[in-house]
């Protein structure tokens, strides 16, 4: 691929997730649009009556963009660890974009890793079923 169609790409990609972030924060800042808009119902929750890890997610982040970190882990604990996944992806997809230098194959993520983060969400997806463990099940 031409290097300018890819830097073109990479920048529009990267300014496309800066004004998603940016339209995220303005619907936690503005109650009234939240209260217009509500997220919808999980539908795995709705057809099996279990939940989703991300079920919770939402109000997670809801909850850390207004700064109440506690809340945010009530709401789902994975979701808020998530998060430095999130800034690593977008930091990468910064670099990609404007660092020449920097290419996908400079991308290094143990397999390890990846699995291990795998392993995780079944095993929170698995253990917040359990009526036992209620403290990992978002609150309402």
């Amino acid at each position: 691929m031409d290097k300018t169609i890819k830097l073109w790409l990479g920048r529009s990609l990267l300014l496309m997730v800066i004004l998603v972030v940016a339209l995220a924060y303005f619907y936690v800042a503005d109650s009234e649009l939240r209260e217009l808009v509500r997220p919808h119902e999980c539908l795995f929750s709705q057809a099996t009556g279990l939940l989703c890890p991300a079920c919770g997610g939402t109000r997670a982040m809801i909850h850390l963009l207004n700064g109440n970190i506690l809340l945010a882990m009530k709401s789902n604990v994975l979701a808020v660890f998530t998060m430095p996944l999130i800034f690593y992806a977008a930091w990468t997809a910064s670099r990609l974009a404007f660092d020449q230098r920097f290419t996908p194959a400079d991308i290094r993520i143990a397999p390890f890793l990846v699995w291990s983060y795998l392993a995780l969400v079944i095993l929170f997806w698995i253990a917040r079923n359990f009526a036992w463990l209620s403290i990992l099940r978002p609150p309402g």
